[in-house]
């Protein structure tokens, strides 16, 4: 049988909801999910017009998928320390830590400059054995926050659907790569120094105050 594009179309929302009625319900959800994963989904989930259902499916999409962020850098070079490859309206970025830099035990970057109106979010901000999740939030706008995830020996990635544009730059003179949205105002900046990797979101900020931000990380 020849499997066309048309009967894949037709074959797709049966498909789905199959997958959806296997699925446990959002009030029986209590799972903790990893630094990699919210750092991947953010962006996502400050969509509010997206419904629980389309959140679920993506997830498993994701989850289905995870074996791109390994097979996509198949022709980047050995050296990397950032690299994001993009088709097809998906990007997958991959960022890792350094093999040959200093041993030193983990410990919390802050932000020495935020933009103004924002203030610390301690409700979402946390750590685990492997990183530190930091969260900002404007005081009027809710539509507006800063995300910091900081992975410590630890590869980290994440796979992005939508119109984004992929830029090339460098962060404190480390290779960096900015994922920007169209439209949308989401930005994520992603960079490794020594042993730990950066994730840094943002909703509502310019370029130039991502930047800012992320060469005014302080010990």
């Amino acid at each position: 049988m020849n499997i066309t594009d048309e009967l894949l179309s037709q074959a797709a929302p049966e498909a789905a909801e199959r997958w959806l009625s296997t699925l446990p319900g959002r009030e029986d959800c209590e799972h903790e999910f990893s630094l990699t994963f919210q750092a991947a989904m953010e962006p996502l989930l400050s969509r509010r017009r997206r419904r629980w259902k389309s959140l679920v499916l993506l997830a498993a999409v994701v989850a289905a998928l995870g074996t791109l962020l390994v097979s996509a850098g198949a022709e980047r070079r050995e050296n990397y320390y950032v690299y994001a490859d993009q088709q097809d309206g998906c990007v997958t970025y991959v960022v890792r830590p350094r093999e040959d830099a200093l041993e030193q035990e983990p410990h919390r970057l802050y932000m020495s400059w935020i933009p103004e109106g924002f203030v610390p979010d301690m409700v979402s901000t946390s750590s685990t054995p492997s990183g530190f999740l930091t969260r900002y939030v404007h005081r009027t706008d809710e539509e507006r926050w800063i995300y910091l995830y900081q992975f410590y020996r630890e590869e980290t990635g994440g796979l992005l659907f939508g119109d984004y544009a992929v830029e090339n730059l460098r962060v404190g003179g480390e290779e960096a790569l900015l994922l920007s949205e169209s439209g949308s105002g989401l930005l994520q900046l992603v960079w490794s120094s020594g042993f730990n990797c950066y994730s840094l979101s943002c909703s509502g900020l310019e370029k130039k105050d991502v930047l800012r931000i992320a060469e005014n990380l302080k010990w």
